[in-house]
């Protein structure tokens, strides 16, 4: 008889969902469990609503860290609140001025290189696959050409 196993079917799946919504790796997750690395992915295969669960709980986290991701290699905008502060009366400082001001934030390089080299693979991945055709056989024409190339070569050289 083997081992018994730690796989709760009442709250794993619960318990696993919510870590991945907060953004825990499978290894953190693991161990938040309780549960060695090869026991959490054996139970994923185990157990459909577990994994299942992990599945729902990791989709809204991957959406906001693509949005991000989108962001940051498009540039945006966003407003900063800044609050001037006076002395009232009493010498407490009470808000006098607020001033809303504008930020840009530029398009980020290596976010737009990411984004293409995963996205559009075919024509940015930094490997480029080139199909060569190498001719290693000469034609007799094309021998003959080249023999009397060389030997012409050879009778003007002094």
């Amino acid at each position: 008889m083997g081992a018994k196993t730690k796989y709760d079917k009442n709250t794993f799946p619960l318990l696993g969902e919510q870590f991945a919504r907060n953004g825990l790796s499978d290894v953190q997750i693991a161990k938040s469990l309780g549960v060695s690395h090869q026991s959490y992915y054996d139970y994923q295969k185990k157990y459909i609503e577990f994994f299942d669960a992990i599945k729902r709980g990791k989709s809204p986290v991957n959406v906001k860290v693509e949005n991000a991701l989108y962001k940051r290699a498009t540039g945006y905008s966003y407003e900063e609140k800044h609050t001037e502060y006076e002395l009232d009366k009493t010498g407490q400082p009470k808000p006098s001025k607020i001033k809303i001001i504008k930020k840009e934030v530029a398009p980020d390089v290596g976010a737009i290189a990411f984004w293409l080299k995963n996205r559009m693979a075919e024509d940015w991945r930094d490997k480029q696959e080139i199909e060569a055709t190498i001719k290693t056989e000469l034609s007799e024409k094309e021998l003959d050409k080249r023999i009397k190339e060389l030997e012409a070569k050879k009778e003007n050289k002094p």
